[in-house]
């Protein structure tokens, strides 16, 4: 094992040797194990922050970065099946025989694919507005929307822009991810704002972005993978789940979710009321959210 240290990242991750290939990984907590799949752009690190309310209600969070992001090299596993079998392979290295799975937005096909492939290894599966489909990056994420969340200097533009005025980042974010009215994202910012525990996570994401040079490479093939998705395995999915989904999601459409929940057996969902992608932590339904998420990975866990 190697240890890794980005100066933008507080907590370091480390590099172990799977039979897939390196893959890179962080844990926090203590207690049943809680795989974390980032979506994109992302990494260990958003996994980490996004999934403090396992690690607070005494669960271990494990968080890899997919291939493509900070030091998991992309030939680890390029397409979906191959990243859930890796992601299998680092449970075999690291010697947990189950795991409860979280799969948010891009990493929700191999979290559905993971459940499929090694229903072994899964005690249950909760996906938080995750693709179930084709996916193609929608018509919001324009090119100011690009050029500030996938590039270096945009990152580094919206670092600054964090410290001094979240209300802008915050309001492009909704903006971008969301079917608001102009007055609903307006009462969503002030909220956000009014909130430590919502500020921190847009801070999060903002901050699991970048370097972004570190991240494009599994962008780009996540973009790739995403847009080529025929028929997920989402019928041999024998593990409890859960679907997470906001009914005002404009980056992974509201559809995905319901898939998903029609095509999971017995499946389960919770559908946030103009909800958008970030619903699970923004929304005024948030809290109620977890709570349900981390009940439900409790009931399931071995």
């Amino acid at each position: 094992m190697t240890s890794t240290n980005y100066p933008e990242i507080q907590d370091p991750g480390t590099i172990i040797e799977t039979a897939a290939g390196k893959i890179e990984y962080a844990t926090a907590g203590e207690g049943p194990v809680v795989l974390v799949v980032h979506g994109s752009p992302g990494g260990y690190d958003q996994g980490l922050g996004l999934a403090r309310i396992f690690t607070e209600r005494g669960m271990r969070v494990l968080a890899p970065s997919r291939p493509g992001y900070l030091g998991t090299p992309l030939d680890t596993g390029r397409t979906i099946a191959e990243q859930a079998d890796a992601l299998a392979a680092l449970l075999d290295a690291l010697g947990i025989e189950k795991v409860a799975v979280v799969g948010t937005s891009a990493g929700g096909p191999i979290a559905y694919t993971l459940a499929a492939r090694h229903a072994d290894r899964v005690s249950c599966l909760v996906a938080v507005d995750g693709v179930s489909q084709r996916y193609v990056m929608p018509a919001q994420a324009g090119k100011v929307e690009q050029a500030l969340f996938l590039s270096d200097f945009g990152e580094r533009l919206v670092h600054a822009l964090m410290a001094h005025f979240p209300g802008l980042i915050i309001s492009d974010l909704l903006g971008t991810e969301g079917y608001l009215t102009s007055k609903e994202q307006h009462e969503r910012v002030k909220q956000v704002v009014a909130d430590p525990e919502k500020l921190r996570t847009v801070k999060v994401l903002c901050n699991s972005m970048n370097p972004y040079r570190l991240r494009k490479a599994g962008v780009d093939n996540d973009l790739i993978q995403l847009a080529g998705i025929d028929n997920l395995p989402l019928s041999e999915i024998k593990a409890p789940s859960l679907i997470i989904h906001g009914t005002a999601d404009a980056d992974v459409q509201f559809r995905d979710g319901d898939h998903a929940a029609s095509t999971i057996p017995a499946a389960q969902h919770l559908w946030i009321n103009r909800g958008t992608h970030l619903c699970f932590w923004l929304s005024p339904q948030a809290t109620e959210a977890q709570e349900q998420a981390v009940a439900f990975v409790k009931a399931h866990m071995q």
